[in-house]
């Protein structure tokens, strides 16, 4: 999309003319009630985009999604996951055994038993290790 003024002033233009339920689809989430609408809506369009990148109403799903994520980070904030918990969980995912995990960090298997029942202390070169090893941000393991 190339937005300059011309095309700002059509867009716009554009939008004072769309009827309330469409503006509906545009606007932030307050209420659980809307939250619950916005639910539906969002499945409703996700069939109707299918996955088509270049559909018209591509857009409006994912502010429509946006609006989602917003209203559940404010409203449902996640609890932070203590490393060793986290570290469980990604070895289980991955099919990682204590063993194996203690080979590629270099230490005795016995130091990831700690990590994992949470008597030993995540360092940050062992952050910097674990989310090369698993993949992920290094701030999973930051809690």
């Amino acid at each position: 999309m190339s937005l300059n003024i011309k095309n700002f002033e059509r867009a716009v233009a554009a939008l004072t003319e769309l009827p309330e339920a469409a503006l509906d689809l545009l606007r932030p989430i307050t209420t659980e009630e809307a939250y619950d609408q916005a639910l539906e809506m969002v499945d409703r369009l996700s069939r109707i985009v299918a996955g088509d990148p270049h559909h018209p109403l591509g857009p409006v799903y994912a502010t429509l999604i946006e609006h989602i994520a917003h209203y559940e980070e404010e409203v449902y904030p996640a609890e932070p996951v203590p490393p060793h918990v986290m570290l469980d969980f990604l070895m289980d995912q991955n099919g990682v055994r204590q063993s194996d995990l203690a080979e590629k960090l270099g230490v005795d298997q016995s130091n990831v038993s700690r990590l994992i029942n949470g008597k030993k202390t995540f360092t940050a070169d062992l952050i910097k290790q674990l989310s090369q090893i698993f993949k992920v941000p290094a701030t999973v393991f930051l809690a």
